[in-house]
């Protein structure tokens, strides 16, 4: 039996039979978990810097067909679920080290004030909604275009039509795609504020300078799409010394008086940005919630582990794509499901405002597949906590310490790598697949795609 195992116009990779090297190509294939691995060729070498001897040689050749094996890293569950568990396990690292220390970060972070913070954006327009009766307005008004802005229907989970709008004429889609592509500006501009409103809530002058030199606003924080196409953030906000986490914080700074800070900022935000007829102001929406961690409020485990699980969770609302647009035809050529007619709407408008050069610093054609939203899911201030290349190093120096490798104190390394392939054939595909499922449910997690009342 012959099995491709390099796809993508690659070829030179074949297994015939299942001997030796395909049972050790696939217990490689468990140690990495990955369903969709990233398949090189190539070598590393690793000498000694002051005499020159060869300390470690890693080669390609030496492996099973003479292919490295990387996982994907990809952060979806829906896509893989092996990297998206291990990234959810790092993204919690990251948000919980920043709350009660380590990794590298002072225990004595988790004396500093805490809070919980979640920041929406402006409403564009009604929307259909989900639960009780969605709309049931008395009065059934209507629209500048006669359509009525009142509807009895109940719309049950996953129903496509919540979120969506209930006059697609009269709805904002430019403004909510600018908003999206502008939230992180927004969001920036929301922590220089948190820092004044301290000042402001302790009755103290206000002057940047003076915030400078007092304090820190540290944050992490994770941004998740609302049924209507637009991104909230959620983050964990704490106060340092000017110093960062190592530097106390000042004494007159609570946890009360974070959360009424952060709270009172919200509406002093704003910045203009480009509009279809002009240049136009935005803000943040007026549902602002924040609630302290710890000292009776939200648990220091609940707040680190609500954050890492919107960075592994799918979109899973049809509102997004995993990969940026090619063409505007792409949108269209989505398969049913994977877009919502509202989510195709504004991906059309990103893309037509992304033509216009007034727009330009915007990139809205880049960002169009994330509705013009722009930048990472998750993204943290330079003082709270550790990184995920931090992480992923000490995962690799525990590896080469299990592997018996030991390295002197200066070498120098040469690497020649090449690309192959990212994923695999459709029959090793379906093995990796069958992999991937053990892996995550020797961790304790359930696939996705396996039913609930399936054993």
């Amino acid at each position: 039996m012959r099995l491709v195992l390099a796809v993508g116009g690659v070829s030179g990779f074949e297994i015939s039979g299942f001997g030796p090297e395909f049972r050790e190509w696939v217990r490689a294939l468990e140690r990495l978990g990955c369903v969709s691995p990233v398949l090189l060729m190539g070598h590393t070498i690793t000498r000694d810097a002051r005499t020159g001897e060869t300390v470690h040689a890693f080669r390609s050749a030496d492996l099973p067909f003479g292919v490295l094996m990387l996982p994907c890293n990809n952060r979806r569950e829906q896509i893989c679920l092996p990297c998206s568990l291990l990234h959810n396990g790092d993204s919690f690292q990251i948000v919980r080290s920043g709350i009660v220390g380590g990794k590298g970060v002072p225990a004595d972070v988790g004396t500093h004030p805490r809070a919980f913070v979640t920041v929406t954006a402006p409403s564009f327009g009604p929307v259909h909604r989900e639960g009780a009766l969605c709309r049931p307005r008395r009065d059934k008004p209507v629209c500048p275009r006669g359509r009525a802005l009142s509807c009895l229907a109940l719309h049950v989970p996953g129903d496509p039509l919540v979120g969506a709008p209930l006059c697609v004429e009269c709805y904002r889609y430019a403004d909510q795609v600018v908003w999206n592509a502008s939230a992180g500006g927004l969001w920036w501009r929301y922590v220089r504020a948190l820092g004044r409103e301290l000042f402001r809530a302790a009755g103290l002058p206000v002057t940047d300078k003076a915030v400078r030199e007092t304090l820190r606003v540290s944050y992490a924080r994770v941004a998740e799409f609302q049924r209507r196409g637009v991104v909230h953030f959620h983050a964990v906000v704490r106060v340092d010394g000017p110093d960062g986490g190592a530097d106390e914080p000042p004494a007159w700074v609570t946890g009360a008086l974070l959360v009424q800070a952060a709270q009172a900022a919200g509406p002093r935000v704003f910045m203009d940005v480009p509009g279809e007829t002009g240049p136009v102001r935005i803000g943040l929406g007026a549902q602002l919630d924040a609630q302290e961690i710890g000292a009776g409020g939200i648990s220091d485990q609940a707040a680190a582990s609500y954050l890492a699980k919107y960075v592994t969770k799918d979109d899973g609302r049809a509102l997004v794509l995993a990969s940026p647009l090619r063409s505007e035809a792409w949108i269209d050529q989505a398969p049913r499901g994977v877009l919502t007619a509202h989510a195709r709407t504004l991906m059309h408008t990103a893309w037509r405002l992304g033509g216009r050069d007034d727009f330009g610093t915007l990139r809205l054609r880049q960002w169009a597949h994330q509705l013009g939203f722009r930048g990472n899911v998750v993204t943290k201030s330079r003082a709270y906590s550790t990184t995920y290349g931090a992480l992923r190093g000490e995962r690799q120096e525990f590896r080469r310490a299990a592997a018996g490798v030991v390295l002197p104190d200066e070498v120098v390394t040469e690497s020649s790598w090449r690309f192959v392939s990212k994923g695999l054939s459709p029959r090793l595909a379906e093995i990796a697949a069958g992999v991937a499922e053990d892996v995550a449910m020797r961790k304790g997690q359930r696939p996705s795609w396996i039913p609930d009342d399936e054993p």
